[in-house]
């Protein structure tokens, strides 16, 4: 059995694509659109529900696990539609094909327990990036002058990213110090008594779907800055989506990247926590006490994100886009000229408002 699948238009065998923007896979070439129909194969509920502790989380019970591969050599496709050798990463599970340009998904990266519980299709379209890569530039004052007439966009590259979504709950307890002051006029003399209070908080926090990026070959500090996605949207696993896309399957396990998951919640509740116990005090230090993760679920996706690079003087800086919100992250280049003449334009005035209030007051004390 072959595996690989190709998106063939029905009508003149050309290669069909997803299109966010009709949310139809359609064909380029006779202009056919059809709507994208539940799979036979409808394995797009959870793995499996529960509780159960971090601390010795057996996430087997809960995520598909993948063997990874020990040959070194890159696997090599041929293209159904014209034969080409396709030299692949092992990780990749759907390309288009550089010559013939047809749609391929490797059916084997996307099987039985490789298979995604869902997948989040893009919402924007890869034309739309230069206009809002335009916009995102707009208000960066520190751009070279010549940037916009000198600089290169790169290939455009729509990538369904792997990601574990981890669902749980945090609680515990927590402990603060806290004062509140008060200053009433006594006579000729304004007292301040401040009080200092003991506090202990319980905390209990329910997280769904926070979304870990479960590829080594993609920055992972690039794709929290995508964050957030709106996974209502979320569509059972269907190959079709992926059609005109590129994607790769996980290469790190839910275990792998569990105590990251765990670790960002708890900077969140922690956040929340402090902030609701400050509440009523002018301060609140947290002194002691300690919150646990338990997890409930946890479910393998696939997520829109464009890669792509901007050329400018010799350097490429990268970029990545939310394919479904369009929020641009990326490396900003920045002229130290223009950065020089903004620090004197606005830097200088203030210090020189300052110095002239210290000379001001120090002739005036004396």
């Amino acid at each position: 059995m072959s595996n690989l699948r190709e998106a063939k238009c029905p009508n003149c065998d050309a290669p069909m694509r997803y299109d966010p923007e009709r949310d139809k896979l359609v064909c380029d070439f006779c202009h056919t659109e059809m709507d994208i129909q539940p799979e036979e194969e409808d394995l797009s509920q959870p793995a499996q529900q529960g509780e159960a502790s971090l601390e010795g989380f057996h996430f087997e019970q809960y995520a598909k696990q993948a063997q990874k591969p020990d040959a070194e050599a890159l696997p090599i496709y041929n293209c159904p539609s014209c034969g080409a050798e396709l030299i692949t990463p092992k990780e990749a599970a759907a390309l288009t094909c550089p010559y013939c340009r047809n749609n391929i998904v490797m059916t084997n990266q996307v099987s039985g327990s490789l298979r995604p519980d869902g997948i989040l299709p893009f919402r924007i379209t890869a034309k739309m990036l230069p206009a809002a890569m335009q916009q995102y530039y707009k208000d960066k004052i520190l751009l070279p002058r010549n940037f916009f007439s000198d600089s290169t966009m790169g290939n455009i590259t729509g990538v369904y990213v792997p990601f574990w979504l981890f669902s749980g709950t945090i609680s515990g307890s927590l402990n603060y110090r806290a004062r509140r002051s008060a200053a009433v006029r006594q006579g000729d003399y304004i007292v301040t008594t401040t009080s200092h209070y003991d506090l202990n908080r319980d905390v209990s926090m329910a997280f769904e779907n926070l979304p870990v990026d479960a590829s080594g070959r993609i920055d992972d500090a690039l794709m929290d800055s995508l964050e957030p996605f709106d996974m209502s949207d979320l569509r059972p696993f269907d190959m079709n989506y992926m059609a005109g896309f590129t994607a790769d399957r996980f290469d790190k396990t839910a275990e792998d990247i569990a105590s990251k998951a765990e670790s960002r919640m708890k900077q969140t509740a922690y956040s929340v926590a402090n902030t609701a116990a400050s509440a009523g005090y002018e301060g609140a230090v947290r002194t002691g006490g300690s919150l646990q993760a338990v997890m409930s679920q946890v479910r393998y996706v696939l997520l829109p994100v464009y890669l792509f690079q901007v050329s400018h003087a010799g350097k490429n800086y990268s970029f990545a886009v939310n394919g479904q919100s369009g929020k641009i992250m990326g490396e900003i280049p920045t002229d130290k000229g223009v950065q020089f003449r903004h620090f004197l334009k606005y830097s200088l005035p203030a210090v020189g408002l300052i110095l002239l209030a210290s000379v001001v007051s120090y002739l005036m004390g004396r």
